[in-house]
Order: C-alpha cells, then structure tokens, then sequence
C-alpha cells in the first residue's frame, strides 16, 4: 500500500473576504474529490483571504498510479482562473 500526499500553495485573485475565498475553495474542493476520488482539505492560512494552503492524499497500491493522480490534480487546479498554484510538493509514502 502506497499514500501519495500533495501540499499545494495557492494564491486567489478575486476573493475581497474570507467569505469568499471560503466560497471559491468550497466549490474547488468539492469539484477535486469528485474528479480525483481524493481527501482534500484546506490546512493553513486560513485567515489570509488571498491565499490557501491545500493538502490532499490518496491511497493506491502503486506510487507510480498515486504520483501521476497527484499531478494531473494540481494540473486541474492550474486551469482555474481565479487561482494559480504558486508551489507544491508531492510525496509518497
């Protein structure tokens, strides 16, 4: 068994509040899990209204399948208008 975890830096470019960086990483997260088939949270800066810190993970029996997963996921993100992903790490453990 393989856990691929990915800590994604992200910077929003509309949100003017917390309410709606809120709105827009709710709406990205959910979209993610559905997609992916990840765990995905929100885990730091959660009171910086331009910018998240995202950690999400999955479970596979190959890192390989897991690495790849990872990185089309933050390709996905990528495509967002609103958010440009400004640093990642993956990791497999």
């Amino acid at each position: 068994m393989k856990i691929g975890v990915v800590r994604l830096t992200l910077r929003l470019h509309e949100p003017s509040s917390l309410k709606e960086k809120r709105h827009i990483l709710q709406s990205l997260i959910a979209q993610l899990r559905r997609r992916f088939n990840v765990s995905i949270a929100e885990i730091d800066r959660l009171d910086d209204w331009k910018s998240a810190v995202l950690g999400a993970a999955i479970v596979c029996n190959d890192g390989r399948v897991n690495n790849a997963l990872l990185g089309k996921l933050v390709e996905a993100i990528g495509h967002y208008k609103e958010i440009t992903v400004e640093d990642y790490e993956i990791e497999i453990i």
